[in-house]
Parts: structure tokens; C-alpha cells; sequence
């Protein structure tokens, strides 16, 4: 077999209309409401990593914009320090990478926001409690709605693999699905850009997805990244 150039395409635009939903269908309610200023002006969203956090809120950004509202996205790094800001949404990303300095600002922000009635939302890796960020600001991230992504089960996985795959124009078989979530990065977002890559690489062989064709590819793609 001809060896795999690793080359794993980008998914499209996150959006809600390709977010696998899963048990999250009142997140994905009360986030939209949010978008329409319905319901608390702050909001947490917290879920272990590669549960669709980045994947949420950069889908509310493009909603928002859509609908011509100002807003600030932020992804936060340990460089971040939050300027104060008027526009009327505010999204921050990942906040437990914030530094201790990052942390002051964003809490500063936080009092300043809620004074003022504009909408913040905030995602992090943890409950507000459990968070590595200066006490104060955890029990600021409490006070409004705190919701929990739920992370897919590997039922919810294989659906959507399958889904995407008759998208793109191909039957995956359960036994494919499971190979895939067994042998490679088990977030879905890693789970559908691995399998373009193999829609794209049987396309250029003529060959169709089988087995021995995913096998082979996925153990060149492992050589590849290390």
C-alpha cells in the first residue's frame, strides 16, 4: 500500500447545525437563548476536553455575528489579560489557562459585566469549584448559570461517524465505527477528521473503506505524527 501523506483536513465551520448533540439538548436551548438575551446574563459551561466546548461557543460567535451583534471571543492562553469591554457579548474560552494575572482581569470584568448587565460566557475543563484560579473568581463563575456539557457516549460516537460518512458518500459499518474509537483519538472532532482523511485517501487508491485499508492507514498516519 502506497504510504499516507498526513494531511487531516479541517472540518468545516463549527456550527450548531454539525454539532453532535448527544444528551445536550438544553445546553443547546438555554446557549441559544442566551444569543437572544433570554435568561441569565452569565453563563459557565464547563466539560472534560474534547467534549465540544470550543466547538459551542465558536458556533454562538458566528450566530451572533450573523445576527450583526458587537461581540468579543477570546481564547484564553496564559498571556491572556481582559481589557475592559463594552461590547454587549463577551466569550471566553478555556479560562483555566488563564495565569494568576489573567484570572484578576477576567474577574474584574466579571463585576464590571454583571453592574452593567452585559452578557458574559465563560467555558472551562471544570466545575467552577474545582477550578486552579483564585477563590473569588470560581465563586463569581457560580453565581449565574453553570451548565454541563455532556460528553458523547461511544453509542452517540458511532452514530455520528456513520452520519458523516453517508455524507460523504460511503457506508461505514458498526465494526469500522468501533475500530476507529478503539485505535485512534477518541474525541469526536479528531474522529471525524480522520475519517475525511480516509474518505479522501480510498478515493485517490479507488479503492473502497475496508479493513485492511483503514488499518494500514491509520498505522502510516501514527508513524507520520510521532
Amino acid at each position: 500500500m502506497r504510504q499516507l501523506v498526513l494531511e487531516i483536513p479541517p472540518l468545516h465551520q463549527p456550527s450548531f447545525d454539525n454539532f453532535v448533540i448527544g444528551k445536550n439538548h438544553e445546553n443547546i436551548l438555554l446557549l441559544k437563548n442566551w444569543t437572544q438575551r433570554i435568561g441569565d446574563p452569565l453563563v459557565y459551561l464547563w466539560g472534560e476536553s474534547g467534549s465540544g466546548k470550543s466547538h459551542l461557543l465558536t458556533a454562538l460567535k458566528e450566530l451572533l455575528t450573523q445576527h450583526q451583534h458587537n461581540i468579543e471571543f477570546i481564547a484564553a492562553t496564559p498571556e491572556t489579560i481582559l481589557r475592559e469591554s463594552q461590547s454587549p457579548f463577551l466569550l471566553i474560552d478555556d479560562v483555566q489557562r488563564l495565569s494568576s494575572e489573567g484570572a484578576v482581569s477576567l474577574f474584574n470584568r466579571f463585576n464590571e459585566r454583571r453592574e452593567e448587565g452585559l452578557r458574559l460566557l465563560v467555558s472551562g475543563d471544570a466545575p467552577p469549584h474545582q477550578l486552579s484560579l483564585l477563590p473569588d473568581l470560581s465563586t463569581r463563575l457560580s453565581w449565574g448559570l453553570v451548565l454541563r456539557l455532556h460528553a458523547l457516549s461511544d453509542e452517540n460516537k458511532v452514530e455520528a461517524l456513520q452520519k458523516h460518512a453517508i455524507n460523504l458518500g460511503f457506508h461505514l459499518s458498526n465494526e469500522l465505527a468501533q475500530y476507529l474509537l478503539q485505535r485512534w483519538q477518541r474525541d469526536i472532532r479528531s474522529l471525524l477528521q480522520v475519517l475525511e482523511e480516509l474518505n479522501r485517501w480510498s478515493l485517490s487508491l479507488h479503492k473502497p473503506i475496508t479493513m485492511p485499508l483503514v488499518r494500514d492507514a491509520l498505522n502510516n498516519l501514527k508513524e507520520l505524527s510521532v
